[in-house]
């Protein structure tokens, strides 16, 4: 009885793909996270520089405001200078305030501050000096004084420490992208050597493969090339020195080619059919490409993130979509929408008004003219005679949290906040668009708190049905407030898994989820 000593496959690959996998875990590790620190350290260095720098630039527009309604209320009499003064005065503390917060545990900087404060003190109380003898009617006395010389002297001490201190608020951001610069270089040396060492593990492992499997293989490839030719009737040689698997793999080979002579025909027709299925895929993939952004805008005063999720029962595509855009004046835009019916002709109408939208909002973001365009666009007889409207939410939102939200027949958002989880009551949500020539909508305004999230989705998400009973929006509140601490995208995956979950594991209709979450500011 004869024993089979031939290795197996995996034992000839696990040792060699070991080495190689932990060569190159290696490589990512260290190359993810240099180019993390190093984005970061780039990016909070210069976003510090420019609001230090911002910062400081308003201390002096303060005093230069305040100055020029004390001179000129000093030398007129007139109450209408003094609006200026009192204005800087009252805004100069809180700008103050805003620029220690900036520089704090920065030694050099939190001294430079604190002398520009002391010499913008002494202007102010000599400034006060000054009004208060003209209220008092010794506006002889106040000009003496300013004749003096003294409050120009101690806007000048203020002008030098001023100067000091941009000059330092430079000095550190220069350092601070400096030390970006060496941990970069650091970072993309290690990598290379890492590269270096990769490229060695690979070709030794790449030497050692072909010893042990290429022969065999190369006899496999060989066999593969007659049977693309049609020679069906030459066997593959069997080696014994293959490994297990591909000796196994030879045999399935020849009894395959014997098989294949009585099912040529049947190959054939069902290459034919998976070709056409393959085609049909990537159509699907081109328009879902028109419905989606490829990426969403950045802002630091707002996080956001967006899925979407096809319906599982059908079709691959709906009309479902959104999209998210940065305005010229600093606010964001955003829109979520649900085209009725589903197949090529919804898909395309959504990437139609997807399109439409975007241009939209940068000529003008006002939200009732934006849906007065769209209700345009999809609003013509012939849209109409097939039933085609659409439903969606078009909100627009600064760096304050002030939110104008156009709803046009859509479900409302969910307002996530520390304390409860509801939907947005909305009296009137409007027609959906597409339905009446001469439509009006509602703008509902509103402030996002600092730490809320704002869920906007389309009925896909709530309508999950099990035994006739919908998802809703209770379970969806739920599923929110105990992910509460989650990141924003965990946060609305796990809320589109919990809905087909409910739904028995297939969606029947699209699902988009959007979420706006405004951080708190750190304390």
């Amino acid at each position: 009885m004869s024993v089979d000593r031939a290795r197996s496959l995996r034992r000839v690959l696990a040792g060699l793909v070991t080495a190689l996998g932990a060569v190159l875990a290696l490589l990512m590790v260290l190359a993810i996270t240099g180019m993390i620190v190093t984005s970061r350290e780039y990016r909070r260095g210069s976003q510090f520089g420019v609001a230090r720098q911002a910062a400081t630039t308003q201390l002096l527009v303060d005093l230069l405001s305040a100055e020029t309604g004390s001179r000129g209320y000093s030398l007129t009499g007139r109450d209408d200078y003094l609006g200026p003064f009192k204005q800087a005065s009252r805004e100069y503390p809180g700008h103050l305030k805003r620029l220690k917060r900036l520089v704090r545990d920065e030694r050099a900087l939190e001294t430079a501050t604190e002398s520009v404060d002391r010499a913008a003190q002494r202007w102010f109380a000599e400034s006060r000096l000054l009004v208060k003898l003209v209220k008092e009617g010794q506006g002889v006395a106040a000009r003496r004084r300013i004749e003096t010389g003294m409050a120009k002297a101690l806007q000048g001490a203020f002008r030098s420490d001023h100067n000091a201190l941009l000059r330092a608020v430079a000095r550190e951001r220069r350092a601070s992208l400096d030390r970006a610069d060496t941990r970069r270089r650091i970072t993309l040396a290690v990598i290379a050597a890492s590269a270096l060492l990769a490229l060695l593990v690979v070709a030794a492992v790449a030497h050692r493969i072909w010893r042990q499997l290429g022969g065999p293989v190369a006899d496999l490839a060989q066999g593969v090339q007659r049977v693309a030719r049609g020679n069906l009737s030459q066997p593959v040689p069997a080696r014994p020195a293959a490994v297990r698997e591909l000796r196994a793999l030879v045999g399935g080979f020849n009894q395959m080619q014997v098989d294949l002579v009585g099912q040529r025909d049947a190959v054939a027709t069902a290459a034919r059919r998976d070709a056409a299925l393959t085609a049909e895929r990537e159509l699907w993939k081109t328009v879902q490409s028109g419905l989606l952004p490829a990426r969403l805008p950045r802002a630091p005063w707002m996080r956001i993130s967006a899925r979407y999720r096809p319906s599982e029962a059908d079709l691959l595509i709906g009309g479902d979509f959104y999209d998210a855009v940065m305005l010229e004046d600093g606010r964001l835009s955003v829109v979520v929408g649900d085209v009725s019916g589903h197949g090529a002709s919804a898909a395309a109408k959504a990437a139609g008004l997807r399109f439409a939208w975007r241009t939209m909002v940068q000529v003008n973001p006002d939200p009732e003219a934006v849906l007065h365009v769209l209700n345009e666009q999809i609003g013509t007889p012939e849209e109409r005679l097939q039933g085609r409207f659409a439903s969606l939410l078009h909100l627009v939102i600064d760096d304050e949290g002030r939110v104008d939200l156009a709803p046009a027949g859509h479900p409302a958002p969910i307002l996530l906040t520390q304390d409860d989880c509801r939907p947005l009551v909305i009296d009137d949500p409007g027609p959906p668009i597409g339905v009446f020539n001469d439509a009006q909508w509602p703008i509902l305004r509103f402030q996002l708190p600092l730490g809320g999230t704002l869920v906007l989705y389309t009925d896909g998400l709530v309508e999950a049905r099990r035994n006739g009973e919908e998802f809703g929006i209770e379970r969806a509140c739920r599923v929110l407030e105990a992910e509460r601490s989650s990141p924003l995208t965990t946060r609305i995956e796990r809320l589109i898994d919990a809905a087909r979950r409910f739904d028995e594991a297939n969606l029947r209709d699209d699902v988009v989820v959007l979420a706006l979450e405004r951080p708190a500011l750190p304390r």
